[in-house]
């Protein structure tokens, strides 16, 4: 019964997020399911993101963001900066780094064992 839990548990916090390989960095990030990999040539960077992103001017970081039309700026007073995000997200602790960063709704912390370091899918 635990092993049958355990399942069950592992394949719920795989919907969650998954780790995709960032060609242009060579580095695996996670990422929200069905994150495509898109090229912000203001910032000249390959980021994955949603698939409705577009690059958006942010005046308040004064970057080009790639993210979805509904997304907002949220100010995190603990790291002194402004993020764009899902309008609904939440500022959460990373407990293994300490950073604190807004994470989309439903958003759990997940291993990622290219980088051997927990991360929050963005």
């Amino acid at each position: 019964m635990k092993y049958m839990l355990l399942l069950l548990l592992s394949l719920s916090l795989c919907a969650l997020a998954e780790q995709k390989l960032n060609p242009a960095t060579g580095k695996f990030e996670t990422v929200r399911p069905g994150s495509k990999l898109k090229y912000n040539y203001m910032e000249e960077e390959w980021k994955y993101a949603p698939p409705d992103s577009k690059i958006q001017y942010n005046p308040l970081t004064d970057k080009y963001d790639m993210a979805p039309k509904e997304y907002v700026n949220k100010y995190n007073a603990i790291e002194g900066q402004w993020e764009k995000t899902h309008p609904d997200s939440k500022l959460k602790m990373n407990p293994t780094t300490g950073d604190f960063q807004y994470v989309p709704p439903g958003s759990k912390l997940e291993y990622n064992p290219y980088s051997s370091e927990f991360e929050y899918a963005q």
